[in-house]
């Protein structure tokens, strides 16, 4: 009898422990790798996942941008034009184009289906850092080491306006979700919120004690995240620039930060201590810290449109697509609740090769992935 009630205990806990382990704050380790590639000659500088999570498209330091292939990491196509090092990449909302921003001061329109240059925006006195899509398309926002965000309309590249305000390098933009803001951080240690339709200056969130590398809002727009030279990332509150929550634990610079489509997640990488970390925006929870297959340091990061991977690129030259731990399984359109539009997204995608509403990763949709979603049905929701 004593025997079966310590079998049962040590069952207990050990469910528990596998129940817990996740949460436990800082766990360290190696990320569920998908895929390593190697092919760019310098640093990976940006990341960018197509719309449709088929592809993944790359920044380097060597001044090309590279697609690969999700479901495989196949080297579909490499992007020549630029004279200097890109900083930063971006795929328009409906997957067309992408947008890349370099050291050559220029910003580049490339065609998705063939790798085609569209056009070459000139307009910037220093290097553009950073390239952001407005979610309808229209627009492209654009920061520079030259102080300004510029913005660009998509389809004659057009300059409509330029937002001054800034006193050093702006070096992150990103529209809100429903396109009526522009956030940008910048070397003056200072986050700016402007309004789109005619660039005034929102508001200037101040708290940061050093350089803001990378904004980005919440899939809701309700929260701003910010990381920074200062090590930390800060969650700020869009309607009053509230500052919500600090979040600490990098020991080096936090380069890049990307919320996870349903919100729940908030993944940052750290340039200088080498760590990826996975935060619950809820609560500011730090539950996942990826110190292994992170290279020289990690320069950019961001979830997949589903939210079943993320991607990352190195200082080493090596783009990675991981596994999310905490990827709701059947989610294919990534707002946290498997239901009837996974569905259906599953269905319209059948037969299709990757992409978000192939949930297994083995490059198709098929029946696997449609059983995947009927078993999960209702989970998250």
């Amino acid at each position: 009898m004593r025997r079966k009630t310590l079998w049962t205990l040590g069952i207990s806990v050990w469910t528990l422990w596998l129940c817990l382990m996740p949460l436990v704050a800082g766990a360290q380790g190696r990320p569920d790798i998908v895929w390593m590639a190697g092919g760019h000659a310098g640093a990976v500088l940006s990341v960018s996942f197509s719309p449709d999570g088929s592809l993944l498209a790359s920044g380097s330091w060597d001044g090309t941008v590279k697609l690969w292939r999700v479901s495989d990491g196949a080297l579909i196509r490499t992007l020549t034009g630029h004279t200097s090092y890109v900083l930063s990449v971006s795929f328009s909302p409906d997957g067309s184009l992408i947008a890349s921003g370099s050291a050559d001061r220029t910003v580049k329109l490339w065609r998705v289906s063939d790798g085609a240059l569209i056009s070459t925006l000139t307009g910037h006195t220093s290097y553009v850092s950073s390239v952001s899509f407005s979610p309808d398309g229209s627009l492209l926002a654009s920061g520079s080491k030259d102080g300004t965000v510029k913005l660009w309309q998509v389809s004659d590249g057009a300059l409509i306006s330029t937002l001054t305000g800034h006193t050093s390098y702006v070096l992150s933009v990103s529209f809100s979700p429903d396109g009526s803001l522009i956030a940008s951080g910048s070397a003056d240690r200072t986050v700016k919120l402007w309004r789109v339709s005619d660039g005034a200056l929102i508001r200037t969130l101040t708290g940061h004690t050093g350089a803001v590398f990378s904004v980005s809002f919440s899939p809701d727009g309700s929260l701003l995240a910010s990381g920074s030279e200062d090590r930390t990332v800060k969650l700020w509150r869009v309607s009053d620039g509230a500052l919500i929550r600090t979040l600490t634990g990098h020991t080096g610079w936090v380069y890049s930060v990307s919320f996870s489509p349903d919100g729940n997640l908030l993944a940052s990488a750290g340039s200088y201590d080498r760590t990826v970390k996975l935060w619950r925006v809820s609560d500011g929870a730090l539950l996942q810290t990826y110190d292994q297959e992170t290279g020289t340091g990690v320069n950019s990061i961001q979830f997949s449109p589903n939210g079943r991977l993320f991607g990352y690129g190195r200082w080493d030259a090596m783009v990675v697509v991981a596994r999310n731990p905490f990827w709701t399984s059947g989610d294919a359109d990534g707002n946290g609740c498997v239901d009837d539009a996974d569905l259906r997204a599953v269905l319209s995608a059948f037969g299709s090769e990757g992409g978000n509403a192939d949930l297994n990763d083995d490059g198709v949709v098929d029946d696997a992935d449609l059983l995947i979603v009927l078993f999960n049905f209702g989970s998250g929701c």
